[in-house]
C-alpha cells in the first residue's frame, strides 16, 4: 500500500513539472497545405523571455531566395544512393515565403515562428505525401535561424490536413543528431555550431545583409499567388501522371525502355514492402508496366 502511495505521489510531481512549460500558439496563416504560427514557451503561465530582434522585416524575394538554396541529404535505399535534394518543393515556397515574412513581422521579442508544409514529392512512379516542419527567428541582429524538426518525413495516413497540425514536442534547437542533413554552399549561410563546437544537423543561420546582395544581384525567385492573393497551389501528381515512354508503333522496346521498366518495378516492388503504397496498386500498376513490354 506505502508502494502505490509513494508511486502516486512521483506520478503527481512529474506531471506537474511536464506542465510548468508549455508552448503557447497562435494561427498566422493556415491552408490545407501548411500553417504558420506565432509561439512562445511559457513556464507557471509566464512568458519566457527570449530577446529575439522581433518585429522584422524582410523581403518576400529574399526569403524565397534562402528557401529556394536549401538542400538536404539522407543516406541512400536499396536502390539509391545519397542525393541532395531541395528541402522546400517550389509551390511549398509559392505558400511559405508570404506567409513567413508576414509573422516575422507580427512576432514580438519573445515569440518566434513555427510552421509545418505538407507536400508532394515525386517518387519515380508515385507521389509521395511528405512534410516539414521547423521554426524561423531573427537572433542576433541580422541573423535569420531557420530550424528543422524534420525535413521531407513521410506523413501518417491520419494527417490529411494541415489546418490544425500535430506539432513535435521536441524543440528543433536542441536536435543534436539526424540521419538528415541540411547543406548549402551559399556564402550567406552556415550551419549553426553548438557550445560543444559541433555543427547542429539541421538548424542554419543566415546573414540577412550577404543574403539581400545575392538575391539582389540574382534573378529574384517569383511567388505565384492566386486570384484574392492566396497562395497558388501546384497540381498534384498520381500514379497516372507518370507515364513510361513508348516507342513508335512497330518498333520492339528497346534495351533502354526494358532496363527503364525493370528499375520502375523493383522500386514498385520496395515501396510495397515499405507499406507505402497497398496491394492493390501494385498489382495494377505492376501490370500496367508488363504490358507495356
Amino acid at each position: 500500500m506505502k508502494r502505490i502511495v509513494v508511486l502516486s505521489v512521483l506520478c503527481a510531481v512529474l506531471t506537474a513539472a511536464c506542465t510548468n512549460t508549455a508552448w503557447v500558439r497562435a494561427t498566422v496563416a493556415n491552408q490545407h497545405e501548411f500553417n504558420v504560427s506565432l509561439e512562445q514557451s511559457e513556464q507557471k503561465g509566464v512568458v519566457v523571455g527570449e530577446h529575439y530582434h522581433h518585429p522584422y522585416k524582410i523581403n518576400v524575394s529574399d526569403l524565397a531566395k534562402l528557401m529556394k538554396d536549401l538542400k538536404y541529404s539522407k543516406p541512400g535505399g536499396l536502390m539509391s544512393s545519397e542525393t541532395e535534394n531541395p528541402v522546400f518543393l517550389a509551390d511549398e515556397i509559392d505558400r511559405l515565403a508570404p506567409a513567413m515574412v508576414e509573422a516575422l513581422a507580427k512576432a514580438d521579442a519573445d515569440q518566434r515562428i513555427r510552421f509545418t508544409s505538407f507536400n508532394q514529392q515525386k517518387v519515380l512512379l508515385f507521389s509521395a505525401p511528405g512534410k516539414t516542419e521547423g521554426v524561423i527567428f531573427i537572433k542576433p541582429a541580422g541573423h535569420l535561424n531557420l530550424a528543422f524538426n524534420f525535413i521531407n518525413a513521410k506523413r501518417q495516413a491520419s494527417e490529411t490536413s494541415a489546418i490544425n497540425p500535430a506539432y513535435s514536442k521536441v524543440d528543433p534547437l536542441k536536435i543534436t543528431k539526424s540521419d538528415t542533413l541540411l547543406s548549402s554552399t551559399a556564402p550567406y549561410a552556415e550551419l549553426h555550431k553548438f557550445d560543444t563546437g559541433k555543427p547542429a544537423p539541421m538548424w542554419v543561420e543566415v546573414d540577412l545583409g550577404k543574403l539581400q546582395e545575392v538575391a539582389s544581384s540574382s534573378p529574384a525567385p517569383t511567388v505565384r499567388t492566386g486570384e484574392e492573393g492566396a497562395p497558388a497551389v501546384a497540381p498534384k501528381l498520381g500514379i497516372k501522371d507518370s507515364p513510361v515512354e513508348m516507342p513508335a508503333p512497330g518498333q520492339a522496346p528497346d534495351a533502354a525502355l526494358a532496363e527503364a521498366i525493370k528499375i520502375k518495378l523493383k522500386y514498385l516492388k520496395e515501396l510495397l514492402d515499405e507499406g507505402l503504397i497497398s496491394e492493390q496498386d501494385y498489382t495494377a500498376k505492376k501490370r500496367e508496366l508488363l504490358d507495356k513490354l
